[in-house]
């Protein structure tokens, strides 16, 4: 840890629904007109304050290219999870990204309106690979290569 350098804090604990996202609906997410977004601060308001501590100002992700925490030996001031890219369109959203520790993990998350009416989680997976570009994310979501579902984080 660098000296006088506050360790990052935890983020809000969020649950996705325990129904799933069925493949029809994946479809019909990804065939909206995103525009990718490589900059965490991007991300509209609902999504970036997951990516948030609690109670603080400090993301809890890295931007594409910059440091963060690769391995299980941790050093608290740096991010665990780096942004690949993300996707906004309207009230969707859906961030890829790679998380640090013992198993290198390359996850999405899917946002959009909820029953409530606010934009909320819908979907997370643990995906195979990451992927290069949205058109390559689109096809490992609809076609099985991020299947493994998260229920909350």
């Amino acid at each position: 840890m660098t000296p006088g350098s506050k360790p990052l804090g935890e983020g809000p604990q969020i649950s996705f629904p325990a129904d799933g996202f069925s493949e029809s609906a994946r479809r019909a997410f990804m065939d909206s007109d995103f525009r990718v977004v490589t900059d965490v601060r991007a991300l509209p308001s609902p999504v970036l304050q997951t990516f948030t501590e609690k109670g603080g100002l400090r993301l809890l992700m890295a931007n594409p290219g910059q440091k963060f925490e690769v391995t299980d030996v941790l050093d608290a001031t740096l991010p665990r999870e780096r942004l690949i890219f993300a996707g906004v369109a309207g009230g969707k959203c859906f961030v890829h990204y790679e998380k640090g520790g013992y198993t290198h993990s390359y996850i999405i998350e899917i946002f959009g309106p909820t029953s409530t009416g606010k934009v909320g989680p819908l979907y997370g997976g643990y995906c195979d690979a990451p992927a290069t570009n949205f058109q390559d994310l689109r096809s490992l979501l609809i076609h099985g290569g991020c299947s493994h579902q998260i229920v909350s984080r």
